[in-house]
């Protein structure tokens, strides 16, 4: 069969695959499988991730982790936020693979995921994990602003968001649970406190630039 516009018959092919998925009335797991797999040859996204589900739950297809985890990677790298979502779901609980906190958190940090309450609430519970493994982290680094920030003037406070704080422009953001999260396991708590002081000290300084009335070194 040729395609005039690949990227349009792509889509044509995966509706049509998604019929016979979804739909009590004409469902038929073999000629979704045909359909999602010509879609996801042809790159489409939406396809592979199906595609990827199919081979991780045994939906009419034998049951394959190593190719649900190809085609749900695909997907993902391709800016799907819900293969994003599944392939974190197989690396949080190590479903064929070795358990990487990291990575699922890497890719719960994905865009668009706010849009997914599951895969926030998985973001969550690993983001508690995550700290639990550093003790007395967070309040050391909690300490170490709070020392700088003394310095700053009424004004600057008003103007400049904590490094640490959730209210943060996405420009200059560096949530420390994400970047702990990356160096999960590579990384000691003293050379994570080392690092991140470093960014926040930077941090600081760029913004004091703009702000000026500031005492911080």
């Amino acid at each position: 069969m040729a395609f005039d516009n690949p990227g349009e018959s792509a889509q044509s092919i995966f509706e049509t695959g998604k019929r016979f998925y979804v739909s009590p009335e004409t469902a038929d797991l073999e000629m979704a499988r045909d359909c999602f797999e010509k879609a996801a040859g042809l790159g489409y996204p939406p396809a592979q991730r199906l595609l990827g589900i199919m081979y991780l739950e045994g939906s009419g297809v034998q049951k394959n982790l190593k190719l649900a985890r190809q085609w749900l990677t695909l997907a993902s790298d391709r800016g799907d936020s819900l293969a994003s979502f599944r392939l974190a779901q197989i690396y949080a609980t190590g479903l064929g693979v070795e358990k990487d906190w990291s990575k699922a958190y890497g890719l719960l940090s994905s865009q668009n995921m706010a849009d997914i309450p599951e895969a926030m609430d998985l973001k969550g519970r690993l983001k508690s994990e995550i700290i639990r493994l550093y003790p007395n982290l967070a309040t050391a680094l909690e300490n170490e602003e709070n020392k700088v920030r003394r310095a700053l003037t009424r004004r600057q406070h008003r103007f400049i968001p904590n490094f640490f704080g959730p209210v943060r422009s996405e420009d200059d953001y560096l949530e420390f649970e994400t970047w702990l999260s990356l160096n999960l396991g590579r990384i000691s708590a003293q050379e994570a406190f080392g690092k991140l002081i470093g960014h926040m000290r930077d941090y600081y300084r760029s913004m004091t630039k703009l702000y000026p009335e500031s005492t911080v070194g």
